[in-house]
């Protein structure tokens, strides 16, 4: 008794997906016998003995006349029509990442500039800090060379000096 169920289901399953394979001539009615015509023997039978099949035909039927119906006064697409859907939908995709990643788009853009910035920065700070450092050793030996002149310290004695002094004194 449980296996005439699930074979009948099995059955209307095979059925129903014959049913979706059928292909209908674009802007004409279909009726269920062109339907039920278009499938193998077995699935006619079905359709004989089940009555929901029946009325899953009876409802493609009526769903495919109705798409019909609203597809005949629709033009056929044109030959590009794939590739301008396509591109539209490529535009979408990037719209959405450049608003997702739009600060680092940015950032990329101006990467370039940025490191030219700090080298030309580099270069200035470099030149500046060199010619601050000649500024400052001319004028130590400038004031090098006035302190020669006019010494106003006692000049420290040399380490030789203080000990041949010490070393004199020391003989008596």
């Amino acid at each position: 008794m449980n296996e005439r169920p699930g074979k009948e289901r099995l059955e209307c399953d095979r059925f129903l997906e014959e049913m979706e394979t059928t292909r209908a001539e674009r802007g004409q009615e279909t009726r269920a016998e062109v339907l039920l015509g278009a499938v193998n023997e077995t699935a006619r039978a079905h359709a004989g003995r089940c009555g929901r099949c029946r009325e899953a035909v009876e409802e493609l039927v009526l769903t495919r006349n109705e798409l019909a119906r609203l597809a005949g006064g629709m033009p056929e697409p044109g030959p590009w029509f794939t590739a301008r859907v396509m591109g539209a939908i490529q535009a979408r995709e990037n719209e959405i990442e450049e608003k997702k990643n739009g600060v680092w788009n940015s950032v990329r853009r101006l990467a370039p500039r940025l490191v030219a910035f700090c080298t030309l920065l580099l270069v200035l700070g470099g030149t500046w800090a060199l010619e601050l450092r000649r500024a400052e050793q001319a004028k130590q030996a400038e004031m090098r060379s006035v302190e020669g002149l006019f010494e106003s310290t006692l000049s420290t004695p040399l380490n030789d000096d203080v000990m041949a002094n010490t070393h004199q004194e020391s003989r008596p």
